[in-house]
């Protein structure tokens, strides 16, 4: 089990993975090949989508929002045409990032604020969209086909990040591999060049220069992130178990269903 067996290259595909081989606590492992995530699929090519097919991937879980599906629509390949469920997700660190992007030619970085807005996104995502989630897990237990299944939002690290942790500890996957999962992404986009590209690209806009430690959270993800969304789980329900069994509706029946489904 290594990260390179999970981070799957997927030219037109930003921070594909495989979720599997995470052991849960009953000894039982998360199958191989059964749950992916990732970003966007905007840029598909035709190989993408035979690789998709080559990977029995029948299920797509779209995070994005309207806008965001108007911005990037997606054109499925040929090749490999899904069972597509969207369940939109808001993350207010989005809006907030696009007015930062606005005000670059005449107002300071700001990195510690853009940060903080990644904080609060994460506190916000578990709570204000708790309805989308839940359609997440449905989709995953209700409208399983047997085959395997896809989720992802734009950049595949923070809505789909909370997502999969959710996921992973519903399974009984402990704490420490949830993170590790969860940080994978600095990885996976390699976070040193994403950031300094993107650092590039902000410099030029801004007319000045933006180091790259100031986007990171844009590009990659914090333990931090994935803290804060365990702490205001624990702040509105107590715990997160709680949280599962009341907002996901995953009872005891309906965990050992999901995970019949996708642990071996």
């Amino acid at each position: 089990m290594t990260v390179e067996t999970r981070i799957v290259p997927l030219a037109g595909v930003k921070n594909f993975r495989d979720m599997g081989g995470y052991r849960a606590r009953d000894g039982r492992t998360m199958r191989w090949g059964r749950i992916f995530r990732s970003g966007h699929l905007s840029d598909m090519t035709d190989d993408c989508g035979t690789e998709m097919l080559a990977r029995d991937i029948e299920t797509v879980i779209d995070f994005r929002s309207d806008a965001e599906k108007e911005r990037h629509p997606v054109r499925w390949p040929k090749s490999w045409i899904p069972d597509y469920r969207p369940s939109p997700i808001g993350g207010n660190a989005a809006a907030w990032v696009r007015e930062l992007f606005d005000k670059l030619s005449n107002s300071p970085f700001p990195a510690k604020d853009l940060r903080d807005q990644f904080i609060l996104a994460f506190e916000t995502i578990p709570i204000a969209n708790a309805a989308g989630l839940k359609v997440f897990f449905d989709g995953l237990i209700d409208h399983s086909k047997g085959n395997a299944v896809l989720f992802h939002c734009t950049a595949g690290k923070d809505r789909t990040g909370v997502a999969g942790a959710l996921l992973m500890h519903a399974l009984g996957v402990g704490r420490d591999d949830i993170m590790a999962d969860f940080l994978l992404t600095n990885e996976a986009v390699d976070l040193g060049e994403t950031s300094a590209e993107m650092a590039g690209r902000l410099s030029c806009r801004a007319g000045r220069a933006i180091a790259p430690a100031d986007v990171l959270p844009l590009v990659g993800v914090e333990a931090d992130f994935l803290e804060a969304a365990y702490r205001s789980i624990d702040k509105h329900y107590g715990s997160l178990d709680t949280y599962l069994s009341g907002a996901m509706g995953l009872d005891a029946a309906r965990r050992e269903k999901l995970a019949e489904l996708y642990l071996s």
